[in-house]
């Protein structure tokens, strides 16, 4: 008995995870630079290009709700395991392995340098037609880091999706054509000596390549493979062959 009572005065004090807490300053930070970009693109970023944005993190919080009862079966399983659930260490992208390895921490500052900072700073000192090639794809990556602390909580499949779909949109759409319409802007511009349209041709063929690379060999190949293991990532028992749609009383909250 007094064994019992020692464990359980010793046990680390578990707390719930709380968005409004832990993600929603962020998301309000990313929220409103995105808004601030777009409000000053004119008609530079695409309606498909917002769709998809918004669409996307929507889509991925109703699938959440419908299809993995908003993630309470893994909530329910860290409980029972005295588990903190920590989604910016141990439960961050690769279930932790990666945010506290040297070349991770390198591998995402370049993408954030290269993806987000020039281009950010691009659209504001770079000619007008050269802000207006960088801006969409500025836009995609703000959107991603709005969903990713947005969908933190959501089941680890999801999560998942999250880096992974928006990079595909972003490297088929508007990266694609950035590389592509800069090179011809540069060509445009070639007899006058301009460094700033080879740069542009330069940035966007890197973050394509960066892109690619980042999708088909990190998240792909080297990140998805983590949340394959069944007892870290409880699966939810479905009522339908076809439909994603999960049995109720299935999980009951602990």
């Amino acid at each position: 008995m007094t064994n019992s009572t020692t464990r359980t005065s010793d046990s680390p004090k578990i707390t719930e995870y709380s968005f409004a807490s832990e993600g929603l300053a962020p998301c309000a930070i990313f929220a409103l630079l995105g808004y601030y970009v777009h409000s000053h693109s004119g008609d530079a970023v695409s309606n498909s290009d917002l769709l998809f944005s918004i669409g996307f993190l929507a889509y991925v919080v109703v699938a959440n709700t419908i299809a993995f009862e908003n993630n309470q079966l893994q909530f329910n399983h860290l409980k029972e395991n005295m588990i903190q659930f920590e989604p910016m260490g141990k439960h961050s992208l690769g279930r932790g392995q990666f945010i506290t390895e040297k070349s991770f921490l390198i591998y995402f500052v370049l993408s954030k340098v290269l993806g987000f900072l020039i281009p950010l700073v691009m659209i504001f000192a770079a000619p007008t037609e050269i802000a207006t090639m960088v801006t969409p794809s500025l836009v995609v990556v703000i959107a991603q880091a709005v969903a990713e602390p947005s969908t933190a909580g959501c089941h680890d499949v999801l999560r998942m999706t999250i880096p992974i779909g928006y990079n595909a949109y972003r490297l088929y759409g508007p990266l694609q054509t950035w590389a592509i319409d800069s090179y011809g802007l540069y060509l445009e511009h070639a007899t006058g000596g301009s460094w700033v349209y080879a740069f542009n041709v330069g940035l966007a063929w890197v973050n394509l390549v960066f892109a690619a690379y980042n999708l088909f060999g990190f998240l792909i190949l080297r990140a998805l493979p983590l949340y394959f293991d069944k007892d870290e990532t409880p699966r939810v028992e479905m009522a339908y062959t076809l439909l994603p749609i999960a049995k109720k009383n299935k999980s009951k909250k602990v």
